[in-house]
């Protein structure tokens, strides 16, 4: 028997990608091409509980409506580790289930390969194959850099 792959899918990461604002719209059409490219993957689709706030007022109630079909998983607010962990804990369940993972996320998730996603001319391009895995130390390093990078993103929008 083959085994299995789950793709988790952080929904604010996507949603955003090369944006300034995050887009329901995108979200979904990216989901489109992961089904055409990967039919038999499994797709688990996370999002921030805070998302919702974050899309355009027009989008609010699709996104709504995505929680409920189960299109979309939210964190349970006040998750430890917040998605992040939450998306780890995702992993070690599929893996304990002997599934393969990939994870398309902009935060390093210890032990779980992360794919690379690009747009290319309106086509999404999922790369499952070119996945890397961080081994513990890389993932925590890499977190540490990229919260020192948001703490100074946030400070210098604050200060006008």
């Amino acid at each position: 028997m083959a085994e299995r792959t789950l793709v988790i899918v952080d929904a604010g990461m996507v949603a955003g990608y090369r944006r300034s604002s995050l887009s329901l719209a995108q979200l979904h059409q990216a989901i489109v091409h992961l089904h055409f490219q990967h039919p038999d993957v499994r797709v688990a689709v996370v999002a921030d509980p805070s998302m919702k706030w974050d899309l355009d007022a027009n989008e609010q109630a699709t996104f709504d409506a995505d929680i409920v079909a189960g299109a979309v998983v939210c964190a349970p607010a006040g998750a430890f580790d917040g998605t992040a962990g939450f998306i780890e804990r995702i992993a070690a369940q599929a893996k304990a289930e002997h599934q393969q993972v990939v994870a398309f996320t902009a935060r390093a998730i210890p032990g779980v390969p992360l794919g690379r996603l690009r747009n290319e001319g309106g086509r999404w391009i999922w790369d499952l194959e070119g996945a890397t895995t961080m081994d513990p130390a890389e993932a925590k390093a890499a977190e540490a850099v990229g919260a020192a990078a948001n703490g100074r993103r946030r400070r210098r929008s604050g200060s006008s």
